[in-house]
């Protein structure tokens, strides 16, 4: 069922690409066409059949979740791409910068001006925009701190003083938590004055006046169990916790062992500050799993594949030197045995084949290892 599901959801993506080219090409023909005719009012003409089509574009773009725009943009070749960007709404920019690539993130940030960053940067948790800001210019990043509640900004600071690849770094600061002395009727009243739980909530967290952790609360037994009960009396010990400085492998090992959705982070006092949930560590795995793809292939994580041959040339060209050298060795080692070679022309018509077979056997090799990876 899981494979069908993912293979329909594959099918979805490209059949939106598809629709997402095929109005971007009728758009360019379209103009194109009205550019070359001579006609009254062709500038009133132009503007309206240019009105048409990206307005259909951009309802096409409205009912797309951030993740697949983001796909569609990635797919996109780079002018094609900054005219789907300016179709965006603004409040969905900064979704939608979280999720495409480094390289992509790159390009589109370029074609933005401060206050579209800004405005952009405003819309993210502080978790969130700790994940920009490596991106962002400094004075983009230091208006939107002087712009957020003192609160947000102290989450901000410390989530950018985190190292990458820490539990702090993929660390979320929105959770509910709630006193083990309270009853499960005061807990449900609580829970419904607010707007909404954040998301991937699966337990409330308990904790006591200096917010340390004492256990969890899962809201399976908050559902089923009597409102007159104390939260002490139904909370589960927290088995698995984690510190901001540990390993995000070791936190995505933990969470794939135990069936996690989500995971205390206490500091080293057992204080709650923050929360691990799984979407953060299936986005961190991914990343993980196509730097490794990368690496194999010679290539990094922050290339464009419609990157000009000039920017991919540096990219690539420490792994093309050293292709050279190799060859160069290769000459000098046939250079010795010319003499050989000479006097026995035969020898000379398997150098082309022991190469062919070092080739394909390095090709099979590879997309082997790139098979199992997948």
């Amino acid at each position: 069922m899981s494979e069908l599901l993912t293979r329909l959801e594959v099918e979805d993506l490209k059949e939106n690409l598809r629709e997402v080219q095929e109005l971007l090409h009728r758009h360019a023909l379209v103009e194109g066409l009205v550019e070359r005719q001579e006609m009254p009012r062709h500038a009133l003409v132009e503007q309206l059949v240019h009105k048409q089509h990206l307005a259909e574009l951009r309802a096409k773009l409205d009912n797309l979740h951030p993740a697949d725009i983001a796909y569609i943009l990635e797919a996109l070749p780079l002018e094609e791409r900054l005219v789907v960007w300016e179709l965006i709404k603004a409040d969905r920019d900064g979704e939608i910068l979280l999720e495409v690539s480094d390289a992509v993130r790159e390009s589109l940030i370029a074609s933005m001006d401060s206050d579209e960053l800004v405005a952009a940067a405003e819309t993210l948790e502080a978790d969130e925009l700790a994940d920009l800001a490596a991106d962002l210019p400094a004075e983009v990043i230091q208006e939107v701190v002087q712009s957020l509640p003192a609160e947000d900004r102290e989450r901000l600071r410390s989530a950018l003083s985190y190292a990458e690849g820490t539990v702090g770094a993929l660390m979320d600061f929105e959770m509910v938590t709630v006193r083990e002395d309270v009853t499960l009727e005061a807990v449900t009243r609580y829970l419904r004055r607010m707007d909404e739980l954040a998301d991937h909530t699966d337990q409330l967290y308990v904790v006591d006046r200096e917010r340390r952790l004492r256990g969890t609360l899962p809201l399976a037994r908050l559902i089923v169990s009597d409102l007159d009960a104390e939260v002490a009396t139904v909370m589960v010990p927290e088995r698995v916790t984690l510190h901001p400085q540990d390993r995000a492998e070791d936190a995505a090992r933990a969470f794939e062992r135990y069936d996690l959705v989500s995971a205390p982070v206490v500091d080293e006092d057992g204080k709650l500050v923050g929360r691990v949930t799984v979407n953060t560590v299936v986005d961190f795995i991914r990343e993980e799993s196509d730097a490794d793809v990368f690496n194999l292939a010679g290539l990094r994580e922050e290339e464009d594949i419609f990157a000009s041959v000039w920017k991919s040339a540096q990219n690539r060209w420490l792994w093309l030197a050293l292709n050279l050298c190799t060859a160069f060795f290769a000459s000098r080692v046939i250079g010795i045995f010319s003499d050989t070679i000479a006097k026995y022309v035969a020898l000379a018509t398997l150098m082309p084949i022991v190469a062919g077979i070092a080739g394909n056997s390095g090709n099979q090799t590879t997309t082997i290892i790139i098979r199992s990876l997948a």
